[in-house]
Parts: structure tokens; sequence; C-alpha cells
């Protein structure tokens, strides 16, 4: 499988359903070569999704010190996380060292947060991060684009692709599309 996209997420804590939202958006667009998959917050689950792709999308809704509702981050596990993270106290970088060291680890891994308004319990999604959702399918969907474009045959990074410096951070940081 080339791209495997994870939505993050509990659908029954109002935003944090965020990242099954998107999941099932980008579903619905039927794109060749690309599993959907969502996953509450148990890392085995995470693992067992992403073992089998040279891409991992994970999707999710942050929440904590300097969220803004409704804005898109994008980062890689290596980098430090923005401030607002994940709603699930899942570490990402622990967890693609674990698959790493049980061989279940996808090639490159991608991360778009979307900072949340209110994680309580409940059905539905804030206006701000309902709002949201279509510039998360696109972001997702320039992501899958772009590895598609830059990645060689060999399922190496070459140069050019975003992933090939991965110090440099270039593309990480809010998203704007």
């Amino acid at each position: 499988m080339s791209a495997t996209v994870i939505g993050l997420g509990n659908e029954f804590r109002r935003d944090d359903g965020l990242g099954p939202a998107v999941a099932a958006a980008v579903q619905r667009l039927d794109l060749a070569d690309v599993k959907i998959a969502t996953v509450q917050d148990d890392p085995a689950d995470l693992l067992d999704a992403v073992g089998d792709t040279t891409l991992a999308i994970i999707i999710d809704a942050a929440s904590g010190d300097g969220a803004v509702p409704g804005r898109i981050r994008r980062w890689l596990p290596q980098q430090r996380p923005p401030i607002a993270v994940s709603s699930h106290g899942l570490d990402l970088a622990a967890v693609l060292a674990l698959g790493r060291a049980l061989g279940r680890a996808p090639t490159r891994m991608v991360v778009f947060t979307v900072d949340a308004a209110d994680v309580g319990h409940g059905c539905g999604l804030s206006p701000a991060v309902a709002a949201a959702v279509p510039r998360a399918v696109a972001a997702v969907v320039d992501e899958i684009t772009d590895d598609r474009r830059t990645v060689d045959r060999s399922g190496a990074a070459t140069p050019g692709h975003p992933l090939w410096n991965t110090d440099s951070g270039s593309r990480s940081g809010d998203f704007r599309p």
C-alpha cells in the first residue's frame, strides 16, 4: 500500500472526532492505493494501521496552550510537536520508534493537527473545526499527490521531496492552502 490515512480520535468527544471525519471524507474520494483507518488512542491499533505502508498520514485534533480552533498544522514525528498537541497524550514519536523496532513502521509519517475548541463528551464538531475539515482533506490529498510526484520507484525520498531533509522542517508548521 502506498499511503495510509489514519483519522485519530473519538467521534463521541466533540472536536476529537476531527480525525475520523477527515478520514471519512478522504475515503469518499476513493483515491487509488490509499488505505483509510480510524484509531482512537491505542498504540497497537496505530501500528497495525501503518505497518504496511510507505506514507502514513495521521490527522488528529490538538488541544492545549496556544490552540486556535480550526488552525491546521503539519509536522513530522521526529520534530518537536507544536505547543497544542494531540488530545490523546499519544506520543507519536515513541509509537513510530516502537514500530521501527518491531519492523512495523511506515517509511514516512506526516501528522496534521487541527486545533480543537471542545473535546468534551458529545457528538458533532464545533463550527471552527467543522470549517477546517475541507482544508484538512485538501492538505491530506496534497501530501499524497506530492509524495507520488517526488518519491522514486524504490520508495526513497528524492532531492526536492519535503522529507528529504527533515531537519529543515521547511513544510512543517501552520498549513495554509
